[in-house]
């Protein structure tokens, strides 16, 4: 098969467009164009090396086995989810906090995907109490200029009567004043409000010195992921991985392998963004020459680790 009934079998079967084709080696829509008609006058000798390259790399990606993280319920999942169900149900304000790589936000997308009555938010450190607001008054689709007072107003009229719940991910990266805007919105409007990050949340919602006790008073419930995490941990850890390696050859998962569950429980220290990392690169790997996936291997990749 030459360039062009490989280029021509690209954009039929891929979702490749002229245009991106184009973007990605180089050459303008026009040069692609006119190579497919056969009309090109230009040097085709160096149309084609770009194209064979772009080829090249597709057919090598489709090649390469992917390793894709979906939600799994786990034991620890299923307690983060009670608590934003009684926490919906109830119109109260939860709290799931734990050291990062604990599917946290898997949690809190995977509730969203599964109820309507869900507004997930995803913090970052340039949140202030009024970028927090026109987020939600985006999310709203209310009006999100004024200040403070205003797009407060604006929520708690679009939220009010709803019975709906805002999740908050990477909460603890939330300033006082915007924790503080949510809990007015609470009081006004009756929305379940659940916060979600690191342990220092907590500390945040109760000040240093406790000095925050009127913000803190109204969490109805709190989760310590990391206080459940040793009585489900090796199940749990099994479960996701498993939902991560292939089946190999034998028609086993990779899973079943002696020591390979071990291996990446010990080397991922039980983490599961570091395990999800780890088993990319392992799976990427154990597709060379069809090596599959074993300890050797884990532990080479375990290496590349950041710690």
């Amino acid at each position: 098969m030459n360039v062009k009934e490989k280029l021509i079998q690209l954009l039929e079967g891929s979702g490749y467009t002229q245009k991106k084709v184009a973007t990605k080696t180089g050459l303008s829509t026009a040069v692609i164009s006119q190579y497919l008609k056969g009309t090109y006058n230009g040097n085709i000798g160096n149309v084609e090396t770009s194209l064979a390259g772009l080829i090249n790399r597709e057919e090598e990606r489709a090649k390469r086995r992917e390793v894709k993280e979906t939600y799994v319920p786990t034991r620890l999942a299923g307690l983060a989810t009670g608590l934003i169900d009684n926490t919906h149900m109830d119109g109260d304000i939860g709290v799931i906090y734990g050291p990062a790589g604990m599917g946290k936000s898997m949690v809190l997308k995977q509730y969203v995907a599964l109820n309507k009555g869900a507004i997930l938010i995803e913090a970052d450190p340039g949140y202030t109490a009024k970028v927090l607001l026109q987020e939600l008054c985006s999310r709203l689709g209310v009006r999100k200029t004024g200040n403070i007072h205003d797009l407060s107003e604006e929520c708690i009229q679009a939220l009010t009567g709803t019975g709906w719940v805002l999740l908050i991910d990477e909460a603890e990266l939330l300033p006082y004043r915007a924790l503080e805007v949510l809990r007015r919105i609470h009081d006004r409007s009756g929305v379940a409000i659940v916060l979600a990050g690191m342990p220092r949340l907590l500390i945040n919602l109760k000040g240093s010195r406790g000095e925050f006790a009127q913000l803190y008073s109204r969490v109805g419930m709190a989760l310590d992921l990391e206080a459940h995490k040793v009585k489900t941990e090796v199940d749990d850890f099994n479960a996701i991985l498993g939902s991560l390696l292939p089946v190999e050859s034998n028609g086993h998962s990779a899973l079943t392998v002696p020591g390979v569950a071990e291996a990446f429980l010990k080397y991922s220290k039980g983490n599961y963004r570091r395990m999800f990392k780890l088993a990319r690169g392992v799976v990427r790997a154990s597709g060379i020459n069809n090596q599959g996936v074993s300890v050797k291997l884990i532990e080479s990749y375990a290496q590349m680790l950041i710690h």
